[in-house]
């Protein structure tokens, strides 16, 4: 194959007993699967979550991920945090008769909702999503007590859960406290009003780590089941590791004179001979246009810089410095080569973003071989 990203099973393993260990037995540890689990691939990472003896409940982003995974057999909860369409009966019907989670932030879902419930003769289990500043999905506060009370009305339906998501808990402290305190205030106020909800839960992975507050019941950890760290300050507070590696084979070895424009737009002119390898991936692939000439990729063991624009389908690296590369030598472009690395963290700076971006960008296509 001429591309493929590796994925290091037990390292998903140790980063989830990291976080049980860190929130306790007494806590649901709910990883977080979504856009193709990070681009580490939904379905076999979910197996590894399902297998996993310390994973509570198994989180996706939507009722077409869900879906999938009730055909794929996963056997844990499932929860949707986010969308799902209550006009597909076939596939609301098959969730609901799996025992999937759903989200309530809109007053007409719990109708729709309550009407899979009765089709399929069960009591779905739902949370309700409160905004407490982040202004995305989620009722606001002033709310929060009228959609519960309209919940628990329903004859198939069962709120189980509250929860909401910190907006900024990798870098603002005091943000993180108020958005705690609405929740916590939203929380009594529903329970004051006679409704008893057995799950709270608004911690990620950087609040997970940073903010580890007694009064939530669950933990969604999504980044970090992975191994990255969401930001440079839970790095001293938990020891995590990096599950994926990508790579790639060389599919042309050339050399150019001084003088030669390399790339759409000849944007790196070569300032001596220069000895180039062509390799097979480019921005179709994930890999950033706007990494173009900044970009290390490791040859040998040794890192060499992306020369020129990265096109759709390839890109160029400057190999002059290396000995005896040929063709259908692996490049590694997110991974370790010697005593060289290149992670997801340095690929993010060189392309002005986070982390998150560079794996979830990954293209799906690219096959993923686990290990």
């Amino acid at each position: 194959m001429h591309t493929w990203v590796e994925v290091d099973s037990k390292a998903i393993n140790y980063n989830l007993a990291q976080f049980k260990k860190k929130i306790g037995p007494d806590k649901l540890l709910m990883p977080v699967v979504k856009a193709n689990a990070y681009g580490h691939g939904i379905v076999e990472i979910a197996k590894i979550c399902d297998s996993n003896r310390g994973v509570n409940r198994i989180c996706v982003v939507n009722d077409d991920e869900a879906f999938l995974l009730v055909k794929s057999n996963i056997k844990k909860p499932i929860m949707i945090l986010s969308f799902y369409d209550c006009s597909d009966e076939h596939k609301m019907y098959s969730l609901a008769k799996a025992d999937a989670i759903f989200a309530v932030y809109r007053d007409d879902q719990i109708k729709l909702l309550n009407k899979v419930g009765e089709k399929a003769n069960v009591k779905i289990r739902v949370h309700l999503k409160v905004d407490c500043g982040t202004g995305r999905i989620g009722v606001l506060p002033v709310d929060a007590v009228r959609v519960a009370q309209k919940i628990v009305a329903q004859k198939n339906l069962q709120l189980e859960g509250l929860w909401s998501h910190f907006a900024s808990s990798e870098t603002d402290k005091i943000y993180t406290k108020k958005q705690h305190e609405i929740f916590q205030k939203t929380a009594a106020q529903i329970e004051k009003a006679g409704i008893k909800i057995p799950i709270k839960h608004m911690a990620c992975s950087a609040s997970t780590v940073l903010f580890p507050l007694n009064q939530y019941t669950a933990a969604r950890v999504g980044l970090s089941t992975y191994g990255l760290h969401p930001s440079q300050n839970t790095k001293p507070k938990i020891n995590l590791k990096p599950a994926l590696s990508w790579h790639t084979r060389i599919i042309q070895v050339k050399t150019l004179p001084k003088g030669s424009k390399i790339s759409y737009g000849g944007t790196y002119t070569a300032k001596a001979p220069i000895t180039l390898a062509v390799l097979p991936v480019g921005y179709y692939d994930g890999y950033d246009r706007s990494m173009s000439n900044v970009a290390e990729v490791l040859i040998k063991g040794q890192k060499c810089p992306i020369r020129g624009r990265i096109c759709m389908n390839l890109c160029m690296v400057d190999i002059s410095k290396v000995k005896n590369v040929k063709v259908g030598d692996v490049a590694t472009l997110i991974g370790t080569q010697g005593k060289n690395s290149v992670s997801a963290d340095q690929l993010a700076k060189w392309a002005n973003t986070i982390n998150y971006e560079i794996v979830d960008r990954i293209n799906p296509l690219i096959p993923r071989i686990y290990r």
